[in-house]
């Protein structure tokens, strides 16, 4: 038995939030599936987690007598999944509303109207979604259906240990005529823009540190340096830096990814901090909150799963 296929074992055993779905709701997503099929698209698998979001949406908007996919609170339907547990960055949401109609009935035709809905219809046939949860929700003559998307690209498992690490911070402030590129790790953290600059950045306790001077499309080695040192001799840049460490509660994060390379980020929005091949046990700060993990799509970075640091 594999690592992933004991974990998914293990957690249907503790039972783990696995909810029961009503033939109301596996009738939805017969629908859905037999649209997506219809249009050259992959169905879409259950999601347990989504589910839990949608459920949990529908009750709410009937129990409080509103219709949105926003919250009286202002959380929308991505903070309501990743609440709930989802891990993916990219979701959606569809929401229906019917009073006074049959259950079979709203169940049979709500994919439908969905289809007929230029928005409701681009989600459902989005080609980047592969899970979805379906709750259709029924109290007194009132139905709240919610149909919430997420796109997996790949399966994510982690684990998360609260422990205590040294944590550096990089102050720094200077001038130059050319925007300076800074590298941490081999990792682009920041580009310091002319004439003067300053700023802090969070980083690994013996981390190495390049500046590069952007010249004609690609930044150009100007200095590099090894904390705790923070030297940087170069005619073109004036550097002036001071590096600090303390003890802060961090997290272990034990990460099983499948083979491939990956870009690690934290902080909302992502900053990149760390490329990792594969499953990786790092030590980040647990006051980043978040770390996301994404892959490299030529210049452009795309984050597909966050993964909240506290409880």
């Amino acid at each position: 038995m594999t690592k992933r296929s004991f974990l998914a074992w293990l957690l249907v055993l503790l039972g783990f939030a696995v909810f029961a779905q009503t033939p109301l709701e596996r009738e939805v997503w017969r629908l859905t599936n037999e649209a997506r099929r219809a249009a050259g698209l992959s169905e879409l698998a259950w999601d347990d987690a989504a589910y839990r979001a949608a459920r949990g949406h529908a009750l709410d908007m009937l129990e409080r007598g509103y219709f949105d996919h926003v919250t009286p609170e202002g959380l929308g339907p991505a903070e309501r999944m990743w609440a709930a547990g989802v891990l993916e960055v990219v979701v959606g949401e569809n929401l229906a509303y019917y009073a006074g109609v049959p259950p079979e009935e709203a169940a049979a035709r709500v994919v439908e109207d969905w289809l007929a809905s230029p928005p409701h219809r681009k989600n459902l046939l989005f080609p980047d979604f592969t899970h979805v949860g379906i709750a259709f929700v029924q109290v007194g003559e009132r139905i709240a259906v919610v149909q919430n998307f997420l796109g997996r690209p790949f399966q994510l498992w982690y684990w998360a240990t609260p422990t205590q690490d040294r944590v550096g911070r990089l102050r720094y402030e200077g001038a130059s005529r050319a925007t300076v590129g800074v590298f941490v790790d081999g990792v682009f953290r920041e580009a310091l823009q002319p004439p003067r600059w300053q700023g802090t950045l969070e980083v690994r306790p013996g981390s190495e540190v390049s500046l590069g001077l952007w010249r004609e499309s690609v930044y150009v080695l100007a200095c590099r340096f090894v904390l705790p040192e923070v030297t940087c001799d170069n005619p073109k840049i004036t550097w002036k830096a001071r590096y600090e460490e303390a003890l802060e509660p961090s997290v272990r994060l034990q990460l099983s990814l499948p083979p491939g390379e990956y870009v690690l980020a934290y902080g909302d929005p992502p900053e990149p901090f760390e490329r990792v091949q594969g499953d990786a046990v790092i030590e980040v700060p647990a006051a980043w909150g978040l770390v996301w993990v994404g892959v490299a799509n030529g210049d452009k970075m795309e984050y597909t799963h966050r993964i909240p640091l506290g409880p």
